[in-house]
């Protein structure tokens, strides 16, 4: 028995890995999912659906990261961050100017449908995450934090926020990001998330 214990331990194991496929795209499953709903295997079909979604959200994320440029008029971008959790995607970056460092991220609620996503697109669009000043940004209403926090609500429940720590006040932000919020390309990121 004690001989037999490794030659299954590796049956089993190669078992396992043969399930294991390398290649291919998240958005490869896009099109299978109507042939199996038509073939009534609707549980593959929304394995595959939910994969699909995944590969688009993937693809989405990296497009609007795009935006996130190296250099923004007189700043430049320090750092770039993409997570992506619970249908969640944010995209975080840093930027310098002299000795301010201003942090800008990017929440992608997935649609702004149902669950965390969903109730935090829609504070972003009440204006109740910022609480604070009414000021526009690319035609958007967004609110200006007593702290200097800008939130900008985007199409599908989504939101850009600036942020220093840099900054005690609104007025303070104004002054010190002033001139990157002016020239981060926000309508060009609000008309992708359409």
């Amino acid at each position: 028995m004690s001989r037999l214990l490794p030659v299954l331990l590796v049956f089993f194991s190669l078992s396992a890995f043969a399930q294991f496929q390398v290649g291919g795209s998240l958005l490869d499953n896009c099109s299978q999912i109507d042939a199996l709903n038509q073939a009534g295997n609707y549980a593959e079909a929304k394995e595959k659906a939910q994969l699909c979604i995944q590969g688009i959200e993937q693809q989405l994320s990296g497009e609007i990261s795009s935006y996130f440029l190296e250099e923004i008029g007189d700043w430049t971008r320090t750092n770039l961050e993409q997570n992506q959790a619970m249908g969640i995607t944010n995209i975080s970056a840093s930027y310098e100017k002299g000795s301010i460092t201003v942090n800008v991220s990017l929440t992608n609620t997935g649609g702004g449908g149902a669950g965390l996503g969903g109730l935090l697109g829609g504070f972003a669009q009440a204006g109740l995450l910022g609480g604070g000043q009414q000021v526009t940004v690319a035609g958007i209403p967004s609110s200006l934090s007593p702290e200097g926090t800008l939130m900008v609500p985007l199409q599908g429940g989504s939101f850009l926020s600036f942020e220093s720590y840099e900054f005690n006040t609104a007025q303070e932000a104004i002054d010190g990001m002033g001139d990157l919020i002016n020239d981060f390309p926000v309508a060009e990121i609000n008309a992708t998330l359409q």
